[in-house]
């Protein structure tokens, strides 16, 4: 198999725009970027692989990320595909789609709460590593 890579010229899929326009419609809150820089950006992560998603959305809280779910969950948009992304530093390209990124590291990046004695940390899915350790580190 070879290795994906981006082609030169793509053109927005048919249902993506529709799903975007849709999505703002729904309440969310968060961002919404299906230009060439962001799109271009985010085809790479910590691997060889290229895909240029046709957008990426960037929820700012939970009720968005629910937002988001309820429609992709609508069969009108049965063909529209969405991967999660964090810091994108994963090696084998799981961050990357040809759909709809969702990147959580944005807005959704909070440390909600620690428990020292239980040895565990409640985070938003956008919290990194080294943001846990540092807050850790005292």
């Amino acid at each position: 198999m070879p290795i994906a890579r981006l082609q030169p010229q793509e053109q927005t899929a048919p249902g993506y725009s529709e799903f975007l326009a849709a999505l703002r419609e729904a309440g969310f809150d968060g961002e919404i970027d299906a230009g060439a820089a962001q799109r271009t950006v985010l085809a790479t992560d910590n691997s060889i692989y290229q895909r240029r998603p046709q957008a990426a959305v960037f929820p700012c809280h939970a009720q968005d990320v629910q937002c988001v779910l309820a429609l992709l969950a609508e069969p009108r948009f049965a063909g529209v595909a969405l991967a999660a992304r964090g810091g994108g530093t994963g090696t084998n390209g799981q961050s990357l789609t040809d759909g709809i990124v969702l990147d959580l590291s944005r807005h959704m990046h909070r440390i909600l709460e620690i428990d020292v004695q239980g040895r565990w940390a409640r985070v938003q899915a956008g919290v990194v590593k080294d943001q846990l350790n540092a807050a850790l580190a005292p």
